[in-house]
């Protein structure tokens, strides 16, 4: 997968930009998280001969600026909340993670382990922010490094169009990004209206290249 130079990163921070339509896409295919690498055995024993993790793939393209680096990404997500007549804790949200590697080859369907940990940043549809998260294995997971980042989604019908941003250079614990250089990329997507959340998810159980031109 490659990330496209461009002029202008505030040309594609917004999901309907038509500056999108010149940026090749790719495809990602999605899988359930297997039962067994969930961490408890309440949630083995819970989600046991339930369907969940069903959205098998997502469209993804990527660009930068030699600042920030820019990803689009676009899913069938579990269509509006709704509003009436429903218990509000019950309630769960649509989700999107991208995963990075920090150091050291982690494994991404292990979340990565105290030596070679994975920086993501995940947002939720009851969020108007991206949160910036280190992962050092399954069900391990801190408050990531404060770097520059943004979002904006659109929702038409039950798809999701969303774009996540964020600064190249992020200090120590970022995921290093850098014009010219190779890197990898990870995903993953929560259906709230199937109560989705935590280790239960679609995810990319292998890491994909990303190459950022020069």
């Amino acid at each position: 997968m490659k990330s496209h130079r461009v002029d202008q990163i505030k040309n594609y921070l917004s999901p309907d930009s038509p500056s999108w339509g010149r940026v090749p896409t790719v495809q990602i295919g999605l899988m359930p998280t297997p039962l067994q690498m969930q961490p408890t055995d309440y949630i083995r024993a819970s989600w046991d001969g339930k369907k969940y993790g069903e959205t098998p793939k997502l469209a993804v393209a990527s660009v930068h600026d030699g600042e920030m680096w820019a990803l689009r990404a676009t899913w069938q997500g579990s269509g509006p909340r709704p509003t009436e007549s429903v218990d509000p804790v019950s309630i769960f949200s649509d989700a999107f993670a991208i995963a990075l590697p920090v150091r050291n080859n982690p494994v991404l369907a292990l979340m990565g382990s105290k030596d070679a940990p994975i920086h993501y940043l995940r947002w939720s549809a009851d969020k108007k922010e991206v949160n910036s998260m280190i992962a050092t294995g399954i069900g391990l997971s801190l408050p990531g490094p404060e770097i520059k980042r943004s979002v904006q989604t659109i929702m038409q019908g039950s798809t999701w169009h969303l774009v996540i941003a964020r600064v190249l250079s992020g200090g120590k614990e970022a995921a290093p990004l850098a014009a010219g250089k190779k890197t990898a990329v990870g995903f993953a997507i929560w259906r709230g209206s199937n109560e989705e959340r935590a280790g239960i998810k679609a995810f990319s159980i292998d890491w994909t290249e990303l190459v950022l031109d020069v």
